[in-house]
């Protein structure tokens, strides 16, 4: 196998870097993983921030570039590679809308309230407000999803990947997702299509990842 094109740096305890790998398994498309251990300081390394700033997981490098923050690394894949980012103008912003939304709502409730009981100990009505944050937001996700099978469009795109990353760690931010039918089912058509995986799935050590299935193509144009 020849190596692959793209590089991504991560930590397996990351949702956000679980976007990105979901992405590459849904596309059936090989990357290259690099372990970031990001409990033990090696995002605020002078190596690592110089390649990020922002001194976070996941970055992507592709020859010469180097992106960072999950969405916008969806953006650029699917530019890249022609899958998942919307088949139309109209479903293109429909997209990037929706990833804008939850990434601020949905990602930021769960992942907040996940890492305050896994990592951060903290305060119960801090959590309490992330969970509660993130309830509201899933009220607004189950709704839209009773009249429509993906977020942006009849088909997944990476707006789906984004909004669905910390649905299946919602168990970790003690947020029982019972409630919300809609989005059970829609988390359920996710964990269906070929080459999905579980967030627990993602590599713990340095590796190259080659998925065996993909979703079919279909015209994005």
């Amino acid at each position: 196998m020849t190596a692959p094109d793209y590089t991504l740096y991560g930590h397996h305890a990351s949702g956000n870097v679980y976007k990105v790998a979901l992405f590459f398994a849904l596309a059936g498309h090989a990357y290259r993983y690099k372990h970031v251990d990001i409990f033990d300081g090696a995002t605020r390394s002078d190596e690592f921030t110089a390649m990020n700033t922002f001194q976070e997981v996941p970055v992507l490098v592709h020859g010469d570039r180097v992106i960072t923050q999950s969405d916008v690394i969806l953006r650029y894949l699917a530019d890249e590679i022609g899958r998942f980012g919307g088949r139309d103008f109209d479903e293109r912003q429909r997209v990037q809308s929706w990833m804008a939304w939850s990434s601020n709502k949905v990602t930021n409730g769960l992942a907040s309230a996940r890492f305050g009981i896994r990592w951060a100990n903290l305060e119960p009505e801090v959590i309490a407000h992330y969970q509660n944050r993130a309830r509201n937001a899933l009220d607004l996700v189950d709704r839209h999803l009773a009249d429509n099978p993906w977020l942006a469009g009849e088909q997944p795109t990476i707006a789906d990947m984004s909004a669905c990353g910390y649905i299946y760690l919602a168990d970790e931010a003690e947020v029982d997702l019972t409630p919300w039918r809609n989005v059970l089912e829609w988390s359920g058509r996710m964990a269906m299509l070929p080459g999905w995986h579980h967030p627990d799935k993602l590599p713990t050590t340095d590796a190259t990842v080659a998925p065996a299935v993909a979703i079919p193509e279909i015209d994005e144009d």
